[in-house]
């Protein structure tokens, strides 16, 4: 894999590139590994205590895992913290079972993790004097917990630490508790797996009898990815195929670029001047119009987002009221299917920002529902995740923070796209030249970083307001649209870009036409 990097404020440019142009069809590019989200859970041990990088075995075990190419790590967790690129975690020092256990509702709902790696119970025998029994009781009620929130999670289970000074007898039987459980719980089709913890050398490897230094973290990270591994290997980590219609194109303008229908193709949405939206869904054979979808709910199409709230597939609408606050419509077939075409749920978003142009829908975390995003004036990105939105509460949004300082001050030259088809929204910069330089998103600044990968093409344009990224064909890359003076959309499919040579982009032409004014 490259390298990843926190996305600055410094355009790189210079780079060699191919021009868009006539080429032959190429075979489209490899998808990306699948994306697994990996949440760390327990106490002191999984926060970093006594590594040398505050990471604790976090750090070694991301870089097994990020050595292969089967799937795509990304830990997530409320914490934030250890020298690694991405440092999210839910390592809380001197916590309990009990206390992990009414915490992890919140925390497994903001997170939505895949595996759990759950390291935990020390403190209960040690500094608590707990029964093994009545210890062993209480995780397997918290994996139970876990299983609930999300029946087709997978939970690995490291034991305590033998070598742990001064409640050897009782770790030992912990540990056999909790490594009797996982034949039933295997039968009874749960994804858990119980992996032995290392021995360690006390004087070189647990120096204080409690918490490893570096060389015994990385035995726990060894061990921990020999669990993940095998989890992968017996399909527990991947939650399936996600929809692709969280990610909006087209701007603020009157043509944008949208699942409509759900089949898994980008459609073609006209926003008049009065409001009123009209769909051409795109079919193998040619475009189908289906007329006005709906009539809209204001006259100011710059306070409209199409983009897929509830992860069904199909592109719902968003009002960005004046004040920021937004208001969602869930896709039921609009207007063409009758009063019912239309689900409104209500404020799903009071909003950061009272200018809408800063506002954008995309999904960043690729989980198939759209997240709520800012570009800054200084062009820096923020984001919240969508959990639910309002309606589900105090959790229905995660915020990430800054995720990117950006690359350019003008925001109308970003666009956020999935370029590698892990069903990311990736960050574009379109140069004054037109050229496309693009950052794949790997979760973003302190959350797995941005891997550059330069400039993918040179462009058609030096009008950037005419070029937006959305997936023609279906394959989930994002291919380069061009919308001309007239109304007419050229488009060009993505084969690998500039970097993979001449056959990077296959050129349709012309591919759609506008009635109306596009800006």
């Amino acid at each position: 894999m490259k390298r990843t990097t926190s996305l600055s404020i410094t355009l790189v440019a210079g780079l060699c590139a191919i021009a868009l142009g006539a080429a032959p069809a190429a075979a489209a590019p490899e998808p990306s590994p699948p994306l697994v989200r990996i949440m760390p859970l327990g106490d002191s041990i999984t926060a970093g205590a006594n590594s040398s990088d505050g990471a604790g075995y976090r750090s070694p075990l991301w870089s097994l895992m990020r050595s292969q190419g089967r799937y795509s790590p990304d830990f997530v967790g409320s914490g934030s913290f250890g020298a690694l690129t991405d440092p999210d975690n839910e390592g809380h020092s001197g916590w309990t079972i009990g206390q992990v256990r009414a915490n992890i509702d919140r925390w497994q709902s903001a997170a939505d993790p895949d595996v759990v790696l759950l390291h935990l119970g020390i403190n209960d025998l040690k500094f608590h004097a707990a029964d093994p029994a009545d210890a062993a009781l209480g995780l397997s009620g918290l994996v139970d917990r876990i299983r609930q929130n999300r029946p087709g999670v997978t939970v690995i289970v490291q034991g305590l630490l033998p070598d742990t000074s001064d409640v050897g007898r009782q770790v030992a039987e912990f540990n056999r508790l909790i490594s009797a459980q996982e034949g039933p719980r295997r039968a009874a089709g749960e994804r858990f797996h119980y992996v032995e913890p290392p021995r360690l050398d006390v004087a070189t490897e647990l120096p204080d009898g409690l918490h490893p230094n570096d060389a015994g973290y990385r035995k726990m990270a060894d061990a921990y990815h020999r669990g993940v591994e095998q989890a992968v290997t017996d399909g527990w980590a991947s939650r399936g195929p996600v929809p692709r219609a969280g990610t909006e194109a087209g701007g603020t303008g009157p043509l944008r670029w949208a699942d409509f229908d759900g089949d898994g193709r980008t459609d073609q949405l006209a926003i008049a001047d009065n409001g009123e939206v009209r769909a051409r869904l795109n079919r193998p054979g040619g475009w189908q119009e289906i007329g006005r979808v709906a009539t809209g709910v204001t006259s100011d199409r710059t306070r409209v987002r199409l983009a897929d709230f509830d992860g069904d597939g199909r592109a719902d609408y968003l009002y960005i009221a004046p004040g920021g606050a937004v208001t969602a419509y869930l896709n039921r077939g609009g207007d063409v299917t009758g009063p019912n075409g239309w689900h409104r749920i209500g404020e799903v978003a009071s909003g950061t920002t009272g200018r809408q142009e800063q506002v954008r829908f995309a999904d960043w975390d690729g989980d198939g529902r759209t997240d709520y995003v800012t570009v800054a004036d200084g062009g820096s990105v923020t984001v919240y995740l969508n959990r639910g939105g309002d309606p589900a509460g105090s959790g229905g949004w995660a915020g990430l923070g800054q995720v990117a300082t950006g690359v350019t001050t003008d925001r109308t030259r970003v666009r956020l796209a999935d370029q590698d088809a892990d069903g990311r929204a990736d960050y574009h910069a379109i140069g004054p030249d037109g050229a496309v330089t693009t950052y794949l998103n790997r979760g973003g600044d302190r959350h797995g970083g941005w891997q550059h990968v330069g400039r993918i093409a040179t462009g058609i344009t030096t009008d950037h307001t005419r070029v937006h990224l959305a997936d023609i064909n279906g394959d989930h890359h994002a291919d380069y649209l061009h919308t001309a003076a007239n109304g007419s959309t050229s488009a060009y499919l993505f084969n690998g870009g500039d970097p993979s040579g001449p056959d990077g982009w296959t050129p349709l032409g012309t591919i759609a036409a506008f009635t109306g004014s596009t800006g």
